[in-house]
């Protein structure tokens, strides 16, 4: 509802919708971009990172009417239009549509989060577990469910020493950050899943020694 919300307001007081797609779009959530899942139309699109499968390149997209009504030249920059870029980025465009990469990430995303959740029965430190297709948040608590950074940062720890690497995001620093690639397999999905889960019984169990966030600073 919020963002149908500044939709609204938007319409009425004649400002535009800017939406930041730069994580979230490409098929991240299980929509081509994050803001279809609420059926809201933005005025301007911005995009970048995954849209270049790893090349650089980012792009401004808007309402024809806001985009004509800039002169030329002020479009025009040093590193606009790179060729190669723009091909990595028409490649990448067309490799999520051809592979169906995401309606796979919205599947996997969804046996994440039910994998995640079996963890939350078993696991008091475990928040709130939520997310849309594969971006997803884990938040890491102590007893009266306050935010344990140092707890979720020694679980990104053990979780690396096990051949997975997860950070620690969110206001308090709090939040394991999942957010695997569209085309991850079955497989490597059930081996994360269980390295997280034996991270954390393990920093349950005080296998993880406080020396460890000493490496971390800065993570």
């Amino acid at each position: 509802e919020f963002i149908k919300g500044i939709r609204e307001l938007a319409d009425t007081y004649g400002f535009s919708l800017i939406d930041e797609e730069v994580q979230t779009g490409i098929g991240r959530t299980g929509k081509f971009w994050a803001i279809e899942h609420f059926n809201v139309v933005p005025d301007i699109l911005v995009s970048a990172k995954a849209l270049g499968g790893g090349m650089p390149i980012s792009a401004v997209i808007g309402r024809s009417d806001m985009m004509d009504s800039v002169p030329s030249p002020l479009l025009v920059f040093t590193h606009a239009g790179h060729a190669v870029s723009a091909s990595a980025a028409l490649a990448t465009i067309e490799a999520v549509e051809d592979e169906k990469l995401v309606d796979r990430a919205s599947e996997t995303g969804e046996y994440i989060i039910r994998r995640l959740r079996e963890m939350q029965d078993k696991f008091d430190i475990i928040g709130d577990v939520r997310g849309k297709g594969l971006l997803i948040g884990v938040e890491i608590v102590r007893k009266g469910k306050e935010p344990d950074r140092q707890g979720a940062l020694k679980i990104c720890w053990r979780a690396w020493e096990k051949g997975l690497i997860l950070i620690s995001f969110g206001r308090n620093g709090n939040v394991l950050r999942i957010a695997p690639p569209l085309n991850i397999s079955k497989e490597d999905v059930d081996r994360a899943l269980d390295i997280i889960e034996s991270s954390i019984r393990e920093f349950l169990e005080g296998k993880i020694p406080d020396g460890v966030l000493d490496y971390l600073k800065g993570w």
